[in-house]
């Protein structure tokens, strides 16, 4: 049982004999994770911090494996963001959490340290977005701060210092050819250089800086000396000349497409992401020719990308859930993808993720809920619900009324629910002695399958009362059973929820056109009618509803941990 929302603003490792063209993606467990910072870890892995779920590992063999990030010091659930290594081979990345910023890092088993950043002082982190990390020069990881506009050095015994960028805000960092810390600046799109031996900072204006949104993106030391980066509101590459701060801009073939990730690859080449329009570039350092090439996926909301193992480049799908690699040799065939419809042509690009394109672009708010785990109890039954068990997904085009109905999707249905199944059978759910006979062979007969689905009974509505935001939705819930038929159902049951933010107020990434929020989802105010429809003319609807406990007005809970990714739509149609 389930409901929506809010409106609030493994496949192998492909080796070096990969087939040419073809692009390896390795889905995360949750597809709404929304995977960001990546970074090459011990013994051939690759790292990723999973913005809305915690950090995933790919190793050698393509094994994927997810670790959870423990809670901050108010009890939030992380929201890690970027990722880096560290000269001694550790894994490092921040956490995003504008509550309690950190930074961490994990073992190659997996087991993770945390380390809080200063909020207090004339220099500190309070308010901050901790975004990206890179190794430094002197042994320190470094990272940005965001809108502390600081940036900050850790050791790895967790000692933090913070250093002031005034009036920016630091959004990528990388270490340059000059031993310095180069940084792009969301504020105004301009580049920042920290001397690590000083703390003075010098900013660089590129001639489009301050014109586009996102200002600015991605910046790596490139194979030429330079550093290269990214402006994705004006779909231009930069390269700047540590020394003399020359920079020359060049613009991306395809218009609107919000380059973003940019890495120096294993080929001598610079390359890139293209986050509004799912594809990859290439920039070759002596001609400055690009070269864009097509991901599976137009809004895969491809961000950050490394030289990875193998001699890949990996990078992040924060669109779909995916860690993408090719080989520069090979890349991707075919014409590159047109961007998404641009919020504003030429400086707005429409960064957006694959739920979007199911709403269309008069939507000023289209959401799309995916449960991650909790509880259900209706009477004396109870049921634990996987991952991934109930999608929701709608939009609205006005926000005027008392009661506001979400619209269905334009593809695909508002309500997805997978067979949840019951442990034990319907014999499992017979009371006090259920649960010993669902671990006889019994319970392991074909007739005694019981799984339950849900589907709407109608509308799903949303208000804004006293206490916030209130969802309302009518659901059923189906008995699948072979001896019940395929009519037994519980309700309707009116469910009024209201989400719950459990990483304490955590901004999403700038580059992002989208909001992924780890929520919480209750209510105990639940009012269970009896089943109706078990078996041939209902002859086994008693059956049900003593053993269920049914009708039920009192005591009945729903408690479900979910993503909620909120934006606008994006399919044009």
């Amino acid at each position: 049982m389930f409901l929506l929302a809010a409106l609030v603003v493994a496949l192998p490792y492909v080796p070096a004999e990969a087939a040419a063209g073809t692009v390896t993606e390795t889905a995360l467990s949750v597809p709404d994770s929304t995977p960001l910072g990546l970074t090459t870890g011990p013994s051939g892995s690759v790292w990723v911090a999973e913005h809305a779920q915690g950090l995933g590992r790919v190793d050698a063999l393509g094994v994927l494996k997810e670790f959870a990030v423990p809670a901050n010091s108010q009890q939030n659930v992380a929201v890690p963001e970027g990722a880096a290594t560290a000269s001694d081979g550790t894994v490092w990345f921040t956490d995003a959490s504008t509550a309690v910023p950190r930074v961490g890092k994990v073992s190659a088993a997996g087991a993770v340290t945390t380390y809080e950043v200063p909020t207090t002082g004339d220099v500190s982190f309070a308010g901050g977005q901790l975004t990206d990390i890179t190794a430094g020069p002197d042994g320190a990881m470094w990272f940005a701060g965001g809108a502390s506009s600081a940036v900050g050095r850790v050791t790895s015994s967790g000692a933090v210092t913070a250093y002031a960028t005034v009036g920016l805000s630091p959004y990528a960092i990388t270490t340059g050819p000059d031993k310095a810390l180069w940084f792009t600046d969301t504020n105004g799109g301009s580049i920042g250089r920290l001397d690590p031996a000083t703390g003075d900072v010098t900013t660089y204006s590129p001639d489009s800086s301050g014109t586009g949104n996102p200002a600015a993106g991605g910046i790596t030391a490139g194979p030429d000396g330079a550093l290269w980066f990214t402006e994705p509101g004006v779909a231009k590459i930069g390269r700047i000349v540590p020394g003399t701060g020359a920079i020359t801009e060049y613009a991306v073939p395809t218009a609107n497409s919000g380059p973003e990730g940019i890495t120096a690859g294993p080929d001598g080449n610079v390359w890139f992401t293209e986050a509004a329009a799912g594809n990859v570039g290439r920039i070759v350092p002596s001609t400055k020719k690009i070269t864009e090439y097509p991901l599976p996926s137009a809004l895969s909301a491809p961000t950050r990308i490394i030289k990875g193992p193998g001699g890949a480049l990996w990078f992040t799908e924060s669109g779909t859930g995916n860690v993408g690699r090719f080989l520069p040799a090979s890349p991707p065939s075919g014409s590159p993808h047109a961007a998404a419809p641009p919020i504003v042509d030429g400086t707005s690009p429409r960064i957006a993720a694959s739920f979007q394109g199911r709403c269309p672009t008069t939507a000023i708010i289209c959401q799309t809920q995916l449960t991650t785990g909790g509880s259900v109890k209706i009477g004396s039954f109870s049921q634990t619900m996987p991952s991934g068990a109930l999608r929701v997904t709608g939009y609205v085009t006005s926000l005027s009324g008392a009661s506001i109905v979400l619209q269905p999707p334009l593809t695909g249905s508002q309500l997805e629910s997978v067979p949840v199944e019951v442990p034990g059978g319907i014999i499992g759910t017979l009371p006090l002695i259920g649960p010993i006979l669902g671990m006889t062979p019994a319970a392991m007969l074909p007739f005694n399958k019981l799984t339950i689905t849900q589907s709407l009974a109608g509308p799903i509505t949303v208000g804004f009362g006293p206490g916030g935001l209130q969802a309302t939705a009518s659901l059923t819930i189906h008995l699948n059973n072979t001896l019940l038929g395929s009519n037994c159902v519980i309700g309707p049951i009116t469910a009024k929820l209201g989400p719950t933010d459990r990483s304490g107020g955590s901004a999403h990434d700038p580059q992002l056109g989208w909001q992924p929020l780890n929520v919480e989802i209750k209510d105990d105010t639940l009012a269970v009618p009896k089943a109706a429809g078990c078996g041939l003319g209902g002859i086994l609807d008693g059956v049900i509803n003593s053993t269920m406990g049914l009708p039920s007005t009192s005591g009945n809970t729903l408690d479900l941990t979910a993503i909620l990714s909120v934006g606008a739509g994006a399919h044009a149609n």
